[in-house]
């Protein structure tokens, strides 16, 4: 099955795989970046499952890197509270 043939309009379901300690994940995007991810994945000859899992773990990558900097400024700042006097 190509981009071409799954409408927008219709669920998109994480391609299946048999490849091991896998889990299959579904979830809604817009549309709009939807269409736009799967231009990018033509243009970069990627399969369905290779944008998903790119998506998924740069998107986890840079969440998981704003929540360390959030911890290490909110530790950091009460240290500072605790230091001033």
């Amino acid at each position: 099955m190509t981009n071409e043939a799954m409408p927008l309009e219709a669920p998109i379901d994480m391609p299946e795989t048999d490849a091991p300690k896998m889990e299959v994940v579904k979830f809604s995007v817009p549309a709009p970046l939807l269409e736009e991810a799967r231009e990018l994945a033509k243009a970069e000859g990627w399969k369905p499952a290779e944008l998903d899992r790119i998506f998924w773990e740069r998107g986890f990558a840079a969440y998981a890197e704003g929540s360390n900097k959030r911890g290490v400024n909110r530790n950091l700042r009460k240290q500072r509270s605790e230091e001033s006097p």
